[in-house]
């Protein structure tokens, strides 16, 4: 029974969504509405594409709790070159991922060559970049940007004629996202070397594994995904604001362990923090409409994510045992 939950964990949570949103449709009114289920999605794009690189992250055992702070400066930084620098906007994306890539360059290179541990590098860098956004923008929103730009959060992917169906174009992004995270994870050694860090990482250092290269690179594509973020966080909201995404990093990482990754590490599942992110994007959604307040939502996601970082290790305990 351990095996087959261990092999078939995104089964599991496959079915654990089946019957959320089938208890919801049957007892929420106007759950089934499309145009409320399609525009919910757009609000979960930029947690899921942070849970994607989140999911390496953590499977070294590591975290990067700056994330959200990351692409509130992106943010500030695309802003202040298109409005004050009056830079192109294609270009003004450009560099705000850049940003993104630096940021996170020098968090892998702070925990991965000084061998300072993430979760100080990383808590201190989530207050040093939100400082950064902040005194940028003087705490200022930056807005009045392009219609062309704003349609990247906003526009459609797929519309009939009526919007009796459609597919918000951020959909496209986090597919892209989500499959090269899973082509790396599951079909190259870039996967394989990740999980063998997180399980021992002196093991991994004695069988010749780049550890500190690999370590500083994750955490530079994390930032760089978090500059790919802001440009579709601030299209969202045609805003650019130092207090965006508060909380985005809460939520990448509550995807990645409900999905089944180990905070300890050892283990990463990138069709299990996508299935994460929905499970609480249907969670959340439903228990609005069924007139629950914001607070009473997150006491039930941080509920449910205590029993399951507390299943997930009794369920990798278990397996170990049984080897």
């Amino acid at each position: 029974m351990i095996q087959l939950l261990s092999r078939h964990r995104e089964a599991t949570l496959f079915l654990v969504l089946v019957v959320l949103f089938t208890g919801f449709a049957l007892t929420t009114e106007n759950f089934l509405d499309w145009f409320g289920l399609a525009e919910q999605t757009r609000y979960l794009i930029v947690p899921g594409m942070l849970a994607i690189p989140m999911t390496f992250i953590i499977a070294t055992a590591g975290i990067d709790l700056s994330v959200g702070s990351i692409v509130a400066m992106c943010g500030i930084v695309l802003g202040l070159l298109y409005r004050d620098a009056q830079w192109p906007i294609a270009l003004a994306c450009l560099a705000s991922v850049i940003a993104g890539l630096l940021a996170g360059t020098f968090n892998g290179a702070m925990s991965s060559y000084l061998r300072i541990p993430p979760l100080v590098v990383t808590l201190a860098t989530m207050t040093l970049y939100r400082g950064i956004a902040t005194g940028l923008s003087r705490a200022k929103p930056i807005n009045q940007f392009p219609d062309g730009f704003v349609h990247l959060s906003n526009g459609d992917l797929i519309a009939t004629a009526d919007n009796a169906f459609y597919l918000p174009f951020p959909i496209l992004p986090l597919v892209i996202v989500s499959i090269v995270g899973w082509l790396l994870m599951r079909k190259s050694w870039v996967g394989r070397f990740t999980e063998h860090i997180g399980e021992n990482e002196t093991a991994a250092i004695f069988a010749a594994i780049p550890v500190a290269h690999l370590k500083c690179a994750l955490y530079a594509v994390c930032g760089l995904v978090c500059g790919m973020g802001a440009l579709f966080n601030v299209a969202l909201y045609s805003t650019a604001k130092s207090n965006a995404a508060m909380g985005y990093e809460l939520e990448a990482i509550a995807c990645v362990v409900l999905g089944g990754t180990r905070i300890s590490g050892g283990k990463g599942s990138i069709p299990g923090s996508l299935l994460g992110l929905l499970i609480i994007g249907i969670l959340r959604y439903g228990l609005d409409l069924a007139g629950f307040e914001s607070k009473f939502v997150i006491i039930v996601v941080g509920i449910l994510l205590i029993v399951t970082v507390v299943f997930n290790e009794w369920l990798a305990r278990q397996g170990e045992q049984q080897k």
